[in-house]
């Protein structure tokens, strides 16, 4: 499902940017121009998407300021909207705009096709766990913050030792439920708390436990039926009158639904207590026929039970060397891969080494289609990104987005990837100079 977003003059964002979402995206860029701003507004725009979706109906955020306080409150964007702000979202399902302070929607051609998705956003600070370690008594306000932390206590409850989390530099994760501890099982076996490791496994472990549990254990494990909502009776009873309303008039002839209201009006008039009729008959008084029964069940799975999840990763190399940066991707692909679930990643960051490692791999897809066998010898298949599964932009200074995806071959520009390194080997290559025409 296509989604595009545009947004302008939302903090440091003042020129127009349009993204329109891959199952991998990758947002490059110096700190403090905006990377986050785009991460947070797509991410919340996806939960927009899902709440409007799921509710079949826009009318909270219809309501004055609804949307765009939400937005400022749970992203933590405080400062950042003014008159001029515009955001805007469009996918198969559906488009909403924010414009001038309002709010305003309207469904695509495909409403009826929306797939649930889990969204979740892992923020930079999420070592917040390892450092702060009482953060469970900490009250804060009910922001991004606050559900990170929420999701961090519902998967560190999951992954106890005897299910630990495989992380990058064999290492592993576990959580003792007896004292409520976080631990690190490190490369030669020793077992340390997670406040006391090193300050890039406190970045990673919440990582790559998040990462491992919505990609993987909480689809397996049926775990997302706890946390869907399921059953909150008042959504879903919306989302089934609604749906009801509109198979009833695009499944059925003109006769059939007259025939469907005669029968159960006949049902009316010869049975006082509906409930003490068999189940089947009382089935075919909802749902005229099997088709529409099965058309009508189909659309609730969709749209109540999460088929997959879209992760909103801040700065993954946080604390972390190169080789980790480039074993954490390779990792993060090889999972997404393997669950053959519609999973995204939308992630910031401004390290080279996170955009050359991705490079490699769609590199090496590419090249397989020629010559696979080579290629498995030196990339595993289950590590190959095809081209057009990815969306990769530079932020500049100016505000402006840069397409990183080349059109004359299948890489991202090189030349755009580590724009320093070219400065530094000039500056050592003048300073060499200087060197040997002196005769130092």
């Amino acid at each position: 499902m296509n989604r595009t977003i545009t947004i302008r003059n939302v903090g440091p964002i003042e020129k127009e940017v349009t993204i329109t979402l891959n199952r991998v995206n990758i947002l490059i860029g110096q700190q403090g121009i905006g990377k986050s701003t785009i991460a947070k507004i797509a991410c919340y725009c996806s939960w927009v998407e899902k709440e409007i979706s799921t509710m079949q109906t826009p009318e909270s955020f219809e309501e004055d300021g609804y949307f765009i306080e939400n937005l400022v409150i749970f992203h933590q964007l405080t400062g950042f909207i003014n008159e001029n702000t515009f955001i805007s979202f469009s996918s198969d399902a559906l488009s909403f705009k924010y414009e001038n302070g309002k709010f305003s929607f309207r469904w695509n051609e495909n409403r009826w096709g929306y797939k649930r998705r889990k969204t979740l956003y892992i923020p930079a600070e999420r070592n917040i766990v390892a450092v702060i370690p009482n953060w469970f008594e900490v009250k804060l306000a009910n922001n991004n913050t606050r559900s990170y932390l929420a999701d961090w206590e519902r998967v560190r409850r999951h992954h106890t030792s005897e299910s630990p989390v495989p992380m990058v530099g064999a290492t592993q994760y576990y959580f003792n439920q007896t004292n409520r501890s976080d631990h690190i099982i490190t490369a030669d076996g020793k077992d340390i708390l997670l406040q006391n490791a090193s300050s890039g496994l406190q970045t990673l472990a919440p990582l790559q436990a998040l990462i491992k549990y919505y990609a993987d254990d909480f689809y397996q494990k049926t775990l997302y039926r706890e946390e869907n909502g399921i059953d909150d009776n008042e959504r879903y009873a919306k989302l089934g009158t609604v749906l009801m309303n509109h198979l009833y008039e695009t499944e059925l002839t003109k006769e059939e639904r007259v025939a469907h209201n005669m029968r159960n009006q006949q049902i009316f008039k010869t049975h006082e207590d509906i409930t003490t009729l068999p189940y089947e008959v009382r089935n075919r008084m909802i749902f005229p026929n099997q088709k529409f029964q099965d058309r009508y069940n189909s659309i609730v799975k969709d749209m109540w039970i999460a088929s997959s999840t879209a992760f909103f990763i801040e700065e993954p190399e946080l604390n972390l060397y190169p080789t980790s940066q480039y074993e954490l991707i390779r990792s993060l692909i090889e999972l997404l891969k393997s669950t053959r679930r519609p999973h995204t990643v939308f992630i910031t960051t401004h390290s080279p080494y996170i955009l050359t490692t991705l490079n490699n791999l769609i590199f090496g897809a590419e090249v397989a289609k020629q010559h696979p066998k080579e290629v498995s010898r030196v990339l595993p298949e289950s590590l190959w990104v095809n081209k057009e599964d990815v969306a990769a932009w530079k932020l500049t200074n100016m505000g402006v987005l840069e397409d990183l995806m080349s059109t004359e071959i299948p890489m991202l520009k090189a030349e755009e990837i580590d724009d320093i390194s070219g400065t530094i080997n000039d500056e050592f290559d003048e300073l060499f100079e200087i060197e040997q025409t002196s005769g130092l």
